[in-house]
This record gives structure tokens, C-alpha cells and sequence, in this order.
């Protein structure tokens, strides 16, 4: 069986707690024009939902043949080049390519230059998306200024205020459905701040009955 944090993790747009200003935002993009051609940076704190709307993104331009998600601190400018290469060519399906570069905040500033040009160009039917826990990130380790790169993305800064209770609500009703739930709304909250807004580490301390009478 999949860990809850996993079983939960939301499949479509409307799921998603708490990020409602950047869903929105998200989505009016994607009906105006899609989401091919970009590139997206996604920063906030751990566990709020960047990787899951990574994913949703991804979904609604690729197969899931056709998502990549790679390591900041492992991508190099050759790997940079080599998808790059690759991306010129439309995929089987639904037609797109999407990388998904975690954790940002952690690439190197050769990695940094080649990709300054790489999304100069990037084809319609290809997405970056850039993901960090770093809010308001300055410097990559080694590059002096982020402002190069970060100008030819769509950043989106997920919330930390006035989620907590549409993401205990989400909890509640999760741990209800498990067989895991004896507490009030209130705890779930007070869970959640325990956390620090972290809703995969909530789910893991639901699953270890935490939340039960």
C-alpha cells in the first residue's frame, strides 16, 4: 500500500488545499495559452504543494513517459545541452516534454549559464519547471545574481498564510476515511502548525495514529 501522503497526494486542480491565489493564476495561464513554451519556478515551504502542482502542470502537457524530474545539484550544463537536443522533437500522446528540476536553489552557476540560453528557446511543446523550498532566493551556490534566470521563468509563490484550515479539512477527511480520525478540526490545525504547514509530514504522523481518541 502507498504511504497516505501518497494515496493523497492530489490528481486534478481542484484538490489541491490551500493554494487557491496560485491554482487560479495557473490555470488562467493555461486557458489563455497554455503552458508550453515556459518556464516555471515554484518556491515555497516544504510539504505545501509545489511538487504535486509540478505534476499537475505536467500532466496537462505530457504523458507521464515524458516527464523528467531531475536533481539541481546533479544537472550539468552537458545534461542541459543533451535535453536540449531531445526536447526539439515532440513526443508520442499528447505531444509534450516537461523537466522538473527540484530543489532549485541547489544548481551551480555553469549549470545556471547554460541554461540562460536553453530557455531563450524553449519549444511550444516543452515545459520547465523549477522547484524550491528557498522563498525569495538571491544567489545559487557560486553565481553571484539569480536574476537572469529567474527573469526568464514564471515564478508562483505558494501561500503560508490562511491555509491551515483547508489543509486540516483535507487531513480530516483523509484520516476519517482511514479508520485514523478522533479529533476535532482544531487538533488538525494545531497538527499541521506542528508541522510547519508540511502536509506530507502531517500525513505520516496520522498514519502512525497520532489523530486517533
Amino acid at each position: 500500500m502507498k504511504p497516505l501522503y501518497e494515496k493523497y497526494r492530489p490528481m486534478t486542480w481542484d484538490v489541491v488545499a490551500g493554494q487557491d491565489k496560485v491554482i487560479n493564476s495557473l490555470l488562467t495561464l493555461r486557458d489563455r495559452s497554455g503552458f508550453g513554451g515556459r518556464a516555471i519556478w515554484l518556491t515555497g515551504l516544504s510539504g505545501t504543494g509545489k511538487s504535486t502542482i509540478a505534476r499537475l502542470i505536467a500532466a496537462d502537457v505530457a504523458e507521464a513517459d515524458f516527464v523528467t524530474e531531475l536533481d539541481a545539484e546533479t544537472l550539468t550544463p552537458n545534461m542541459v545541452q543533451d535535453i536540449e537536443a531531445e526536447s526539439r522533437y515532440s513526443a508520442f500522446g499528447k505531444g509534450g516534454r516537461v523537466y522538473i528540476v527540484n530543489e532549485a536553489h541547489g544548481l551551480k552557476w555553469r549549470t545556471v549559464r547554460q541554461l540562460l540560453v536553453t530557455l531563450e528557446r524553449v519549444p511550444a511543446h516543452v515545459v520547465w519547471i523549477f522547484t524550491t523550498t528557498v522563498d525569495g532566493q538571491e544567489t545559487f551556490e557560486g553565481c553571484e545574481d539569480s536574476g537572469p534566470l529567474m527573469s526568464r521563468c514564471l515564478v508562483y509563490h505558494l501561500a503560508r498564510r490562511g491555509v491551515a484550515d483547508a489543509m486540516a479539512t483535507r487531513l480530516k477527511t483523509g484520516a476519517s476515511e482511514q479508520g485514523l480520525d478522533g479529533r476535532d478540526i482544531k487538533d488538525y490545525v494545531r497538527l499541521l502548525y506542528d508541522c510547519k504547514l508540511n502536509m506530507r509530514a502531517a500525513w505520516q504522523r496520522i498514519e502512525a495514529g497520532e489523530m486517533l481518541p
